[in-house]
C-alpha cells in the first residue's frame, strides 16, 4: 500500500522544485555568457537593429499606380474626394437618424477611401473602397468599362441610344419599381432571345445602365434604362417590347417618356451610359435647364437624403451589363506587390482637402476648391 502525502510535504516538494528551476535558469545565464566569448553581445544586438530599420524603411504597394508630375487627374481626384467626403458625411447622418447600421460602417469605408497614399519613382499608390457612391472609384469603374466596351461598340456602323423609363415615384415605391423594371427587362431579353432561336424574331445585343434622378421639386424618383444599341431596327424592337410588357402589368409607359437617338459621338455617350447611377451634384430644378460650360456647377446641390434612398434601392442590382454578345476574353493580370525603400508617406487633410507628405508638410495636388463649391 503506497502512503498518502500530507500537506507539509507537499510544500517542501514544491520549494525542492523551485529551487532546481532557479538553478537551471543560472546555467542558461552562464550558457549564454559562455557564447559570447566566440560573438559579442553588442554585434548581435547591431545585427537586429538593422532587420528592424529595413522593415521600417520599406513599404509594399500595390497595382501599377497613377503619374504625379503634369498629371491632369490629379487635381479632379482631389476635387472628387472633397465632393464623396461632404457627401458620405451627410449619408452617414441620414442612416443614423433612420436607424439604418448597416450603412453606416460603408459609408465611412468610403471616407477613408484614399486617405493614405505612398509615391515612390513618379507614381503613387493607394487603396479604394470601391463603393457606388464614392465619386473617385466611379471615376476609375468608367475608365475600366469604357477600355472594355469601346473597342466593341465603336465598330457598330448605326449606334443608336435608348432611354425606356416608367413614371416618377415616391421615396417609399422606389425600390419595387426597380425591381419592377428590372424584371421587365429580363423578360423582354428572354423572350426575344427564344424567339431569335426559334427564327421568329431577330437578335437583340447592346449594354445598358440602371440609373435613377431626383426631382427636388417633386420629390419624385425616376429609375430608367439607358441603353446603346448596334442600330435603329434594334432600339425600336425594344422600346415596342418595352411599352408592351409595362401596359401588360398596367403600368404607364407612354411614347413621351422613351427617348431615342443616333449616336454621335460613340465615347461621349458610352461615357453617358455608365455614369453609374445617380447624380451627386442635381438641379434643384430639373424643368429650368440651361447649358453649362464644362465645370460650371451654380446652382446644383447635394441631396444627401435622396441619394440615401436611390443607393438603398441599387443594392443587389447590377447597374451596368451587356445582353446579346460577350467580350473577347482577356487574361486579367494578377495585382502585383512589390517591396519599396525610397517612397514617401501622404495623408489627406480634410481641411486642407488635399494630400499632405507626412514629413516635408508639401501638398500633392495643390488643389484650391471652387468658391461655389465650397
Amino acid at each position: 500500500m503506497i502512503p498518502q502525502s500530507n500537506a507539509g510535504d507537499n510544500k517542501a516538494r514544491y520549494r525542492y522544485r523551485d529551487l532546481w528551476l532557479l538553478i537551471f535558469v543560472h546555467l542558461q545565464i552562464l550558457a549564454a555568457f559562455d557564447v559570447s566569448k566566440k560573438q559579442k553581445l553588442d554585434t548581435l544586438a547591431v545585427n537586429r537593429t538593422n532587420n528592424f530599420e529595413d522593415i521600417v524603411s520599406s513599404t509594399v504597394i500595390t497595382g501599377t499606380g497613377s503619374r504625379i508630375n503634369n498629371n491632369p487627374s490629379l487635381l479632379k481626384r482631389a476635387k472628387r474626394k472633397a465632393i464623396t467626403n461632404a457627401l458620405v458625411l451627410a449619408m452617414i447622418d441620414v442612416a443614423n437618424e433612420n436607424g439604418e447600421i448597416e450603412y453606416i460602417k460603408p459609408y465611412w469605408n468610403t471616407y477613408y477611401c484614399q486617405t493614405s497614399l505612398t509615391s515612390t519613382e513618379g507614381l503613387y499608390y493607394c487603396n479604394w473602397c470601391k463603393n457606388r457612391w464614392c465619386a473617385t472609384c466611379c471615376g476609375i469603374r468608367k475608365a475600366h468599362i469604357l477600355n472594355k466596351y469601346y473597342p466593341i461598340i465603336s465598330t457598330w456602323k448605326e449606334p443608336h441610344l435608348l432611354t425606356l423609363t416608367l413614371k416618377a415615384v415616391k421615396a417609399k415605391e422606389l425600390d419595387s419599381r426597380i425591381n419592377q423594371i428590372t424584371k421587365f427587362f429580363k423578360r423582354i431579353n428572354d423572350r426575344c432571345k427564344k424567339r431569335h432561336q426559334r427564327g421568329k424574331g431577330m437578335k437583340i445585343m447592346g449594354v445598358k445602365s440602371l440609373e435613377c434622378n431626383f426631382n427636388a421639386t417633386k420629390q419624385t424618383y425616376n429609375p430608367r434604362y439607358h441603353i446603346i444599341t448596334p442600330n435603329r431596327q434594334t432600339a425600336l424592337y425594344l422600346k415596342q417590347e418595352w411599352k408592351k410588357e409595362c401596359n401588360k402589368y398596367s403600368f404607364q409607359a407612354g411614347e413621351k417618356g422613351q427617348d431615342l437617338r443616333r449616336v454621335n459621338n460613340t465615347e461621349r455617350d458610352l461615357v453617358e451610359v455608365i455614369k453609374y447611377g445617380a447624380k451627386i451634384l442635381s438641379n434643384p430644378d430639373p424643368t429650368h435647364k440651361r447649358k453649362r460650360k464644362k465645370g460650371d456647377m451654380t446652382g446644383l446641390h447635394i441631396y444627401a437624403n435622396a441619394l440615401h434612398t436611390i443607393y438603398k434601392a441599387f443594392d443587389r442590382h447590377h447597374l451596368f451589363s451587356s445582353f446579346g454578345f460577350k467580350l473577347p476574353e482577356v487574361v486579367e493580370h494578377e495585382s502585383t506587390e512589390r517591396i519599396v525603400k525610397e517612397f514617401e508617406k501622404w495623408q489627406y487633410s480634410p481641411k486642407l482637402m488635399d494630400w499632405v507628405n507626412n514629413d516635408t508638410g508639401k501638398l500633392l495636388s495643390e488643389y484650391e476648391i471652387d468658391g461655389y463649391l465650397e
